[in-house]
């Protein structure tokens, strides 16, 4: 049962469409909640700023948030950036110049009302979360606080593109899906006869990003433009930062926690891409409930001990049998007065052959191949919870790759922060990767994954200035895996998994590679959180009112691993009717009457022992329906790696009713860039 509450303290009034002016003379489209005495009592503005459409895609997930916020005294908005939704202009790529232009703009227009007590706060999550953490680095004064769910401070490690320098398949899943979003045409309802044009310099603007993103495999200017983590001491704003542990984006937060200088604040669950009132695996928290406490704190200035509570609240997970689907997570809730803690120290074990000990036995060389296959048991980057998503048992990639297992546990191990893998290797390819697993062993060969990070080793010294390797030089390398928390039980093993590829989650190097590991030298350290930590308390969960959502096309996910084993080729294929953009096939959003519909069918591909004939191919259809008002989208694309170059092809299409209206095609091929 969802808690859906329906009385607040201030009664709201919701207005479906408002337009802020920019100073170019477009203007941003916006939904509005406020309190219907603010003219007399006036109320600070949060906003939500992103891409989605807030009038029906993201509309049943906005209701609940700001209804409630605005309940408690907020004038809540949820903006269209340019070019999407029924705002005005183009929009050409993520949080450029121009986007967060517009979102100081908006800022300054909420401050000029004459309902706004002059502050202004901000809120979302995945896009919205790091419009937030951009414009935080902007350091507006009006902005007072913000709340970033899901969302990194680095564009470059911590989005949908590249993963410790390599190259993440995730982005042909992003890029294909911009394509499609960036097709969609405002609403007639609210732009009027209009639509129609603006539709379609939408549609011919339009273009997939991957075409930009690949122009920057380094960690250049084009990434760091709106990456808080280069301006943290610029931040003036307080920052309340959430996460889940099954979000990797979300590992970003103990590093915005230890970076930050202002007052800022943690709270990280075992959640995937959610927010925590929503949480996927549970336990499900009363986020909102902090939220308006956070709020109330340093945009009203209400002295309400939100201040004195533990600033890093987080969820220490231990071990669940590997299953389709999860509903709650086993684990228990940890609060620490702030991170870095002096309550974790790190543990450090030498790799042995095969094991991983206290102390180091004499030095060996292992060499290892892996197959290419290693990776199908990881199953998806971004949990969106989505039937089917979460790691399956380890223990057929184990297996595939070069382990070290610690004993058995003569009691449990409790992991918070980031482990650290110092290795001495070589290569035989200039070009290569190391891919590190992190996995819990039960007594009976279960292995979960913990966590897990993959470095393309040409980025070993920098991301800025990649360096190929010497085939045959034995070199020092350090890999960070993602901040995690975890019980090991009494009993089971702390397993080291080390591979040359993780496919699909990262398209492989050029050529087959052979890595020598040499024992003895090599070191693998575990943050263990160590003494009493405090537990700590969370009200009910709470929600604003929700609106009507029909099914109207139930979902259905299908996922297949198939190996041809007189070929070698292996393909990994989802299809998703429905479930991936929302609850069904086809939905109705109630209270505009509006059907959206969303299929997606992707499928990897790759031959063992030949990097170059991995494939990704995409194909997705976008539908909304009002009476005789029909959308249509189509797009289609397929990617894959040379030896030297990337190649794509794309193509979108769009139809009014029937009849087609617009097909464009793209085809291109991008230098590699030692990945």
């Amino acid at each position: 049962m969802k808690p859906v509450r329906t009385s607040f303290p201030r009664r709201v009034r919701t207005i479906e469409n408002v337009f802020i002016p920019m100073p170019d003379g477009h203007r941003l489209a916006a939904r509005m909640w406020i309190p219907e005495n603010a003219e007399a009592d006036k109320v600070p503005a949060i906003f939500e700023y992103m891409p989605y459409r807030k009038r029906d895609q993201s509309r049943a997930r906005d209701e609940a948030i700001h209804h409630y916020l605005a309940g408690h005294g907020y004038a809540c908005f949820r903006i269209d950036t340019r070019g999407s939704g029924d705002s005005d202009g183009l929009l050409r790529g993520e949080w450029q110049d121009g986007e967060l232009a517009d979102g100081i703009a908006a800022i300054d227009w909420m401050t000029r009302q004459s309902w706004c007590t002059g502050s202004v706060g901000m809120i979302g999550k995945s896009w919205s979360g790091f419009s937030a953490l951009a414009l935080a680095g902007l350091a507006p004064p009006a902005l007072k606080a913000i709340v970033p769910v899901c969302a990194g401070d680095d564009r470059y490690h911590q989005s949908l593109h590249w993963t410790g320098g390599a190259f993440l398949a995730e982005q042909l899943w992003w890029n294909d899906t911009m394509v499609i979003f960036n097709a969609r045409p405002p609403d007639p309802e609210i732009v009027g006869e209009r639509w129609r044009e603006m539709w379609k310099a939408r549609l011919e603007d339009n273009h997939p990003w991957l075409l930009d993103w690949l122009k920057h495999q380094r960690r250049d200017a084009f990434w760091t433009q709106a990456s808080l983590c280069e301006r943290f001491g610029k931040v003036t704003a307080a920052v309340f930062a959430v996460g889940g542990w099954a979000d990797y984006i979300s590992r970003a937060v103990p590093r915005m926690m230890a970076g930050l200088k202002g007052p800022r604040f943690a709270l990280i669950g075992p959640w995937g891409h959610h927010y925590p009132h929503d949480g996927v695996p549970g336990p499900k928290v009363s986020f909102l409930q902090d939220c308006v406490r956070f709020f109330d704190r340093y945009t009203k200035c209400r002295d309400n001990g939100w201040d004195k509570e533990p600033a890093y609240r987080v969820f220490i997970q231990s071990f669940d049998p590997p299953s389709r689907i999860y509903g709650t997570h086993s684990g228990r809730w940890v609060a620490l007065d702030g991170w870095p803690s002096d309550k974790v120290a790190s543990q450090a074990f030498h790799l042995n052959p095969g094991r991983l000990d206290r102390r180091a036995k004499p030095e060996q060389a292992l060499a290892h191949s892996s197959p290419l296959a290693t990776g199908l048991a990881a199953t998806e980057w971004l949990s969106m919870d989505v039937e089917g998503e979460q790691p399956r048992d380890q223990r057929e990639d184990d297996g595939r790759s070069l382990t070290f297992d610690g004993e058995p546990l003569a009691k449990p191990l409790d992991v918070l922060g980031r482990a650290s893998l110092e290795i001495d290797l070589a290569v035989d390819r200039p070009m290569a990767q190391l891919v590190a697993r992190l996995c819990d062993v039960a007594p009976d060969g279960t292995s979960v994954r913990v966590a897990f990070q993959v470095l393309n080793l040409t980025h070993r010294k920098s991301h800025e200035r990649p360096e190929p390797m010497t085939p045959g030089e034995r070199v020092r390398v350090r890999l960070d895996l993602p901040e995690v928390g975890w019980t090991f039980a009494k009993g089971h093993r702390i397993r080291l998994a080390l591979s040359t590829s993780y496919w699909p989650i990262v398209w492989p190097a050029p050529e087959p590679v052979t890595m020598t590991v040499f024992t003895g030298a090599s070191t693998f350290s575990l943050p263990v959180l160590r003494g009493r930590s405090r537990t700590p308390k969370f009200g009910i969960n709470e929600r604003g009112p929700e609106i009507d959502v029909e099914v109207v096309v139930p979902k259905k996910i299908e996922r297949r691993v198939i190996q041809d084993a007189m070929t070698g080729e292996i393909i990994v294929e989802t299809i998703g009717t429905g479930g991936f953009l929302g609850p069904g096939r086809k939905w109705r959003v109630g209270p505009i009457g509006t059907v959206i519909g969303h299929q997606l069918i992707k499928r990897f591909t790759i031959t063992e022992g030949d990097p170059a004939s991995a494939r990704g191919e995409y194909r997705q259809t976008y539908e909304l329906e009002r009476g005789d008002w029909k959308i249509r989208i189509e797009t289609r694309s397929n990617f894959h790696g040379t030896k030297t170059d990337w190649v794509l092809m794309q193509e979108a299409v769009a139809y009014e009713g029937d009849a087609e209206v617009f097909r464009k095609t793209w085809s291109s091929t991008t230098p590699r860039d030692l990945m």
